[in-house]
């Protein structure tokens, strides 16, 4: 976008004849020069106030409709006031309004990846999980999407609050560490705290979370609960290891499917009733099976094939 374009836009947003999409393509270039430049443009937060102030003034006295927030008013509109600013960028730079760049990393079944983000903060993403970032957080907020589960190790930026969609739920954060499962088939979004403060916000609901405390997001009522929880324990998986509390061998299955990207077949539903208590670390599926129809006497099981596994028997706990 040229200086001229800008400019055509601006007299367009002040006499009231800009259209909705013109008016998006100049609050998004003045949004993303302020958020690289701004204390170049303001003095202080003072300053800020005053000119921000001024422009409300000014524009409010051209009879337009009522103008943007301020907070999203940048040097562009400040040039019409006397900062002169973007000429200045315009001349020495030749600024040119990029598109914002979307990067998407997935990991398969029985896969895992780590991520370092533009602005420093580490991704554990896990088995089976879809994270969509941009490749520079250029606005006033990092916003990032997960479908899946990871844990996120965010840097510290007061500025700039780091924000993760996962359907219906946000999570927002300044600098924290925390865990996020929001598998798509799951019924629930469950956001568990390492360090620091955490949101998690709903349209019906929103909840402040603490280290060792899980927020959980129920789908079907909409409802967010809270609890404490040995955040120790949910975060094994993050160093190859999993973890089984008195789960349900249902639950078991369905994490041995995601970790070792595996299918199994249940010809009884007792099966998935029993409970198991164990810690494996980094173990080979078939190492894990073993263990399991040894604690769960009836159970056997037999591979199909190198992704498909049929468990037969009935156990008794």
């Amino acid at each position: 976008m040229t200086e001229n374009e800008i400019k055509d836009l601006m007299k367009k947003y002040l006499n009231g004849t800009i259209t909705k999409k013109e008016e998006s393509i100049l609050e998004e270039f003045d949004h993303r020069l302020l958020s690289r430049n701004h204390q170049s443009v303001f003095k202080n937060p003072k300053h800020k106030k005053k000119i921000g102030q001024k422009l409300i003034r000014d524009i409010n006295t051209s009879k337009r409709r009522p103008i943007l927030k301020w907070s999203g008013v940048a040097a562009s509109l400040a040039l019409l006031i006397g900062l002169g600013y973007m000429a200045y960028t315009f001349t020495q730079h030749k600024e040119v309004l990029k598109p914002i760049v979307q990067i998407t990393k997935s990991t398969d079944w029985g896969q895992k990846l780590n991520l370092v983000l533009a602005d420093g903060t580490e991704v554990y993403l896990n088995s089976g999980s879809t994270i969509k970032f941009p490749k520079l957080f250029e606005a006033d907020k990092r916003v990032v999407e997960l479908d899946g589960e990871a844990f996120f190790d965010v840097a510290e930026n007061l500025d700039k609050p780091f924000i993760i969609k996962s359907g219906e739920v946000e999570t927002t954060v300044l600098g924290t560490s925390f865990n996020v499962n929001t598998y798509s088939e799951s019924n629930q979004v469950a956001v568990t705290v390492a360090t620091g403060k955490v949101k998690v916000a709903s349209k019906e609901k929103e909840i402040f979370l603490m280290p060792n405390e899980q927020g959980v997001f129920d789908k079907q009522s909409k409802s967010i609960s809270k609890k404490k929880i040995d955040i120790a324990a949910l975060l094994h998986w993050k160093d190859g290891v999993i973890h089984f509390e008195d789960a349900e061998l249902s639950e078991v299955l369905e994490t041995l499917e995601r970790w070792y990207g595996v299918t199994f077949l249940v010809d009884n539903k007792n099966i998935g009733e029993c409970h198991l208590t164990a810690s494996y670390n980094n173990e080979r599926l078939s190492a894990i099976l073993e263990s399991i129809v040894y604690a769960k006497k009836g159970i056997s099981y037999e591979f199909l094939n190198s992704k498909k596994i049929q468990l037969k028997g009935k156990c008794t706990d």
